[in-house]
Order: C-alpha cells, then structure tokens, then sequence
C-alpha cells in the first residue's frame, strides 16, 4: 500500500519539457495514453486490495480479540499489581515506548499504563479510510473509552494531471476531542501544547491557501503523522508482542545500522591506507 502526502504548493521544479517533432508529439502522446491505461489498472488494483484487506479485516481482529482477553485475564490474576513499563499489566504502554518514545512523557506513561487496547479499522465504502483505536479502562484523567484518529485516503488521480499519480495518498487526517475530567489532567496533554503522545489526537489543519508560509511546514508535520498512522496499522498493531519482547526495534534499527555501516565503512578505509603504505 503506497502512501503519500499531497504536496500541494510545495512542487519541485522541473527541467523544461524537450523540442520534440510532430511525429515524435504524435508517438508520445500514444505512449501517455497506453501509460493512462495502467494508471487505470493502477486504481482498479487498489480497490480490489483494499476490499481484500477489509475482508480479512474480521479474521484479524478475531486473533486480536483473543489477545485483549489473554492480557485482560493477565491483569485480573495480578490484581493490576506491576512495575511501570515492564509487566505485562503495562503492555501497550511498553509496546508504545519500544515504537516511538519521543512521543511519551512521564504523565503520558500515567495515563497510558490505562491503555487496554489498539486497533485498526478499514473503510473502503464509500470513501477509503483508516481508524487507528485506543481503548482505554476505566481512569481518572478523562471519560473517554476509545480515542481515535481517522485517516483519509484520495485512491483517484488528478483529473486535471492524470499522469502524475503515483498511488493512494492520504491527503488529511481528523483526531478527537478528549474529554478531561479536570483542567489539571490537561497539563502536559495536547491542549497545553507540551510535547505529549496525546498530541497524536489533536493534528493540525493545512491552510486552505497554497502560498501560506506555513503550509509547507504544516505538510511536513503532517507527512510525519501519515507515517506514524500506516506504521501503528501495520507493523505496531500486528507485531506489538515483539514490541514488547523487544526482538524487534525499528526506532533504533536504521540510526545503529548507519553507525556499523559507518564504522565498517572507517575500518575498511584504515585498512586500505595501512595496506598501500606497506605497498609504497
């Protein structure tokens, strides 16, 4: 599933387009139009895995069903007894701090140690969406049960530009307002502007002007939160005991394989220069 943001406004600029014949005009305007032809294709293919992931959709959670159970029968045997981010009682929390801790502070991890749940959700009719969910228990920082963000995906090309798609895009996402108990629990939440995971669910809108100053910012912000949103449906989500486990990494495992890439890179040179002075 190929994903992308719009860059609307932020376009590259591009060499000017050859001088062509008329009879060199002619072929390429066939050759765009068989190229259209497979963008059809393109399209068509999409939907029909869309409609296939939504079909499975059932499957899946019926697995993930059984794992809620298995932590929730954890949770009743240990009477919530746990030390933070290590017991199984804080599960999602650790799955949560092993994908992305940036995004965790220290009243996070309070609120998030409530955490039962994470799911995802496919709509394919009649627009292309994607809910990512997080269940909660009953606690005493907010009355909601589920918090939830909604991803957007545009499946069609453009068509004033055909030629340019090159896939899905999600081209907007939507959060949901969380309902405080009290004003103090906000604190170092999304609506005190701290660094905060509950940011997640407050993401900010793209101005509707293309030549807003910000709005290439606000799609750079937002291209990171598209990321993060196919990431939690697609590895976190299915892979989140291993998270926990930590057998595997994906936050660490790019950085620490650019240093042993790095410092093989060293060593082979050093090699090379101790060789050649024994050569000279």
């Amino acid at each position: 599933m190929k994903k992308h943001l719009m860059r609307k406004g932020c376009t590259i600029e591009f060499l000017q387009e050859a001088v062509f014949t008329d009879d060199e005009r002619n072929t390429i305007t066939e050759l765009k139009k068989l190229y259209l032809e497979t963008i059809n294709l393109d399209v068509a293919l999409q939907r029909d895995i869309y409609n296939m992931e939504k079909n499975y959709e059932e499957r899946h959670n019926a697995i993930f069903e059984k794992r809620k159970k298995i932590l929730e029968e954890f949770r009743k045997q240990s009477h919530g007894d746990s030390t933070p981010n290590e017991n199984v009682s804080n599960f999602w929390l650790k799955v949560l701090k092993a994908s992305y801790t940036e995004f965790i502070s220290k009243k996070d991890e309070k609120i998030l140690s409530h955490l039962i749940d994470v799911r995802s959700r496919l709509y394919n009719d009649p627009e292309v969406k994607f809910d990512i969910e997080f269940h909660f228990d009953k606690n005493e920082y907010f009355t909601n049960s589920v918090l939830k963000k909604t991803y957007f995906l545009n499946c069609l090309p453009d068509p004033k530009d055909p030629l340019s798609y090159d896939g899905a895009e999600i081209y907007k996402c939507e959060g949901c307002t969380i309902d405080w108990k009290t004003p103090k629990n906000c604190e170092n939440s999304s609506d005190s502007g701290a660094p905060s995971f509950f940011n997640f669910f407050s993401p900010p809108s793209v101005p509707g002007d293309p030549e807003d100053d910000q709005f290439c910012d606000i799609n750079a912000i937002l291209q990171n939160d598209f990321e993060l949103g196919f990431y939690l449906k697609e590895r976190v989500i299915p892979k989140a005991v291993i998270f926990f486990t930590g057998e595997i990494a994906d936050c660490q495992s790019s950085s620490e394989s650019e240093t042993e890439n790095t410092d093989d890179d060293s060593d082979a040179e050093e090699e090379d220069e101790s060789s050649n002075g024994t050569d000279k």
